[in-house]
């Protein structure tokens, strides 16, 4: 942001790479002690009341929050301090924006789960002026289970600046990728992904998939980067299909998007998204891609145009898709040529900029 502008205060929980990030850009940060994704009642309690000295230390115009939790937490606090100020008749007007990236309740869970997310998903809302939703799928679900008035609810995607990445050549990366994975890959024909290990990413039906194409052409290989609570599991659903020589599993790779040229086609089987920025990454490194319709996917993936699309938890649908599209050079080069043009025309970092600055400023 213009700094001219704009004075910017950042605040999270630990100290870890976006600290550092914010540092060298020169971005204020303060380190929210107690707060951390998991739920913890007593935790809660003591970063709602870091987050409202904070407030009062700050003083700020706008209040521009991110995740479930914090939107949560944070909402909280927003509605204490706001209600302090305007007893000691200090009646400034502050811009409060929640961004949504994917709503909780649209994953697979019991019915009671979805009921209590949905019950605090709109007590959430209540806190907050505006809410960004990353796709048109989620200001639909919200529309749809009347999760916040219509007028609350904007879409702007997620965009991504050609600038930002510095990506390895596919020689390089193959060959970073070999060493982690403690295996050649050098030659290959790779499918890859990148995502947290996690259920809702989907990556127990990439495996299933590559079971099956393991029968039809072990010249194919399969690799998943990421870090999370499912990577024991995934490693035992590995081994148990035999698929040690055909999957490799690779955890805590730094700035893993720079390796995405390694991969031949990029696959998503999410069950649940927003608008998932490692798609625009995989469409700005010039891959093919296969994705699950989850959430705002099609929005970017448009199934023979600028990709191909299979239902989510569907595994011989991902495998013949994946195959289909192994075995058809000239349909690669078509899907990876359009999905890169539509990333630069329709999510640029720019598009997404101006339009959070207008309700910022609104």
């Amino acid at each position: 942001l213009d700094r001219e502008k704009f004075e910017v205060f950042a605040a999270a929980g630990g100290r870890g790479p976006l600290a550092e990030k914010l540092a060298k850009a020169g971005v204020r940060y303060f380190e929210i002690k107690n707060f951390q994704r998991d739920v913890s009642f007593a935790k809660d309690i003591l970063a709602f009341f870091e987050i409202l000295s904070l407030l009062f230390k700050t003083k700020p115009e706008v209040v521009h929050v991110s995740s479930a939790k914090a939107g949560g937490v944070g909402g909280i606090a927003l509605f204490f301090y706001k209600t302090i100020r305007k007893r000691q008749e200090t009646r400034d007007k502050i811009q409060t924006i929640f961004t949504v990236h994917g709503w909780t309740f649209n994953e697979p869970r019991p019915r009671w789960q979805t009921a209590l997310i949905k019950f605090f998903s709109k007590l959430t809302c209540l806190f907050y002026e505006k809410i960004i939703c990353v796709s048109e799928y989620d200001r639909q679900s919200a529309v749809k289970n009347k999760i916040a008035p219509t007028k609350k609810l904007v879409v702007i995607h997620n965009g991504i600046g050609p600038g930002d990445y510095d990506f390895l050549s596919k020689e390089e990366a193959r060959k970073f990728l070999s060493e982690r994975a403690d295996k050649d890959l050098q030659n290959s024909f790779i499918i890859g992904t990148i995502g947290e290990f996690t259920k809702n990413k989907g990556h127990r039906y990439l495996i299933e998939a590559a079971k099956e194409i393991e029968g039809k052409n072990p010249d194919i290989k399969t690799t998943i980067i990421g870090f999370g609570e499912e990577k024991s599991n995934l490693q035992s659903q590995i081994s148990n299909l035999g698929l040690e020589n055909f999957v490799s599993l690779i955890d805590n790779l730094p700035e893993a998007a720079r390796c995405l040229k390694a991969f031949d086609i990029f696959a998503l089987p999410s069950l649940k998204e927003g608008l998932p920025y490692v798609l625009l990454e995989a469409g700005l490194a010039e891959l093919p891609v296969l994705a699950a319709s989850a959430g705002g996917v099609p929005e970017i993936i448009e199934d023979n145009k600028t990709g191909l699309l299979v239902p989510p938890a569907d595994s011989q649908a991902l495998a013949a898709a994946l195959l289909r599209l192994a075995e058809d050079e000239s349909l690669r080069k078509k899907l990876a040529e359009n999905l890169h043009q539509k990333i630069l025309r329709e999510f640029s970092f720019k598009n997404m900029q101006e339009k959070t600055i207008d309700l910022y400023l609104s």
